[in-house]
């Protein structure tokens, strides 16, 4: 069974964060790097991270101010990426942000869908994505950029450049980007990420203020400084003492589950067929073990305002690489691009490999069917199942935990 070290705060957040402030890695202190009279734009993210803001800008603002920054010389961007930026509306930017600096500063809630508040930088070279992005950033003359390192699905590693590319971004040139998207969940130097940091230096993002939480969202270490080098040691931290588990050798079978008490939703559930797969020999089986006991999905999955129904279902494999493909956009469910790329990372990851759903309440066979997973109502049974295709000699690893990373080494055996 593979366990991760989850490392316990040593520290309170402010110690942690003052820490990374006063020893920046590959850049000055916040402090000499900015200057009285410049423009500062500084980025946080939004609802859907875990991020402290609260508790982290304060501590940001007090550099700026020691360098004679005025208050009115800066703004606050809340990078929505792709998310409806209504959603980021008054009242959940001072839960965010605190009313003290809500009130103080200038605060804007980013909107991927507005050109005439988006300025084209040009095109990258990694992945050609043609890269627009908010105006009051292209216009600061220094960009700092507070949020979260931790494992992603798509791009290896969240955090760093990130908030740039989607976070302040067009949303074309995110679906440009995202349409390389594919399951890189702890490969830090991959396509996605390679293209994001290029996005971050295009955008001259110039300091970074990045946390790493533990399992129980408790703040056990914060970087800061140069965008690339600071997100860096930051994943090598979080690789270390939070999420990483090393496997030697990959396994004929699987077993994973989302971990205690959150196996209510098949989507959310379905976080550990990427974590799985990075264990998993070719050939093999993996066991995604989950009650799904409310359904496909909590109604305010993505977006408010919209409610993610198994609508999606009702397209075969081969439908929604035509909606992937297409890049189709439906307004107002803008979230609806989004939905499409993940139930279609699922169903081309069970298409390719033997994966069973096992211990299901709420999500049926049929249902499972349509998106190449197998179903088992009895978690022994599907057990015993991949136990007769692989034989009784058979390697298995367990993964309790979807903040389980595995960190495996290159051999097969």
């Amino acid at each position: 069974m593979l366990k991760s070290k989850d490392s316990s705060t040593r520290s309170d957040l402010e110690s942690i964060v003052e820490n990374a402030l006063k020893n920046p890695i590959g850049k000055n202190q916040l402090n000499k790097l900015v200057r009285k009279g410049d423009k500062v734009a500084i980025l946080f993210d939004d609802w859907t991270r875990p991020t402290p803001i609260l508790r982290i800008m304060p501590l940001v603002l007090r550099q700026l101010k020691r360098a004679g920054v005025r208050d009115e010389d800066i703004i606050l961007v809340c990078g929505n990426g792709m998310h409806a930026p209504d959603y980021m509306n008054r009242e959940r930017l001072i839960d965010k942000l605190g009313i003290d600096i809500f009130k103080s500063f200038r605060v804007i809630s980013h909107d991927a869908y507005d050109y005439g508040k988006l300025t084209f930088l040009g095109e990258t070279k990694c992945l050609k994505t043609p890269l627009f992005v908010n105006k009051s950033v292209v216009e600061a003359d220094k960009t700092i950029s507070v949020g979260t390192i931790a494992p992603h699905a798509d791009v290896g590693y969240s955090g760093g450049t990130k908030m740039i590319m989607p976070g302040v971004s067009s949303i074309w040139n995110i679906i440009h980007h995202h349409s390389g998207s594919y399951p890189r969940r702890g490969i830090l130097m991959n396509p996605l990420r390679m293209d994001i940091d290029e996005c971050g230096e295009m955008a001259r993002l110039d300091f970074i203020v990045n946390v790493v939480c533990n399992s129980r969202g408790e703040v056990v270490g914060a970087f800061a400084g140069n965008p690339i080098l600071a997100h860096r040691k930051g994943v090598q931290f979080g690789n270390r003492e939070v999420w990483g588990s090393r496997v030697e050798r990959k396994a004929e079978i699987v077993i994973a589950s989302p971990g205690l008490n959150k196996d209510d939703y098949f989507l959310s559930s379905m976080r550990s067929l990427g974590i799985a797969l990075k264990c998993l020999k070719k050939g093999g089986t993996i066991i995604i073990i989950s009650s799904c006991r409310r359904g496909w999905s909590e109604r305010s999955y993505l977006e408010l305002g919209w409610h993610p129904t198994k609508e999606l279902l009702e397209y075969d494999y081969s439908g929604l690489l035509q909606l992937v493909m297409s890049r189709a956009w439906h307004e107002p469910n803008r979230q609806f691009q989004a939905l499409v790329y993940y139930v279609h990372h699922i169903a081309r990851t069970c298409l390719r490999n033997h994966v069973t759903l096992a211990g299901s309440e709420g999500f049926s066979k049929e249902d499972a069917k349509k998106i190449n997973i197998q179903f088992e109502e009895s978690i022994s049974e599907a057990i015993k199942g991949a136990l007769e295709k692989h034989g009784e000699k058979a390697s298995i690893i367990v993964i309790p935990d979807a903040n389980i990373l595995p960190l495996t080494v290159s051999r097969e055996a």
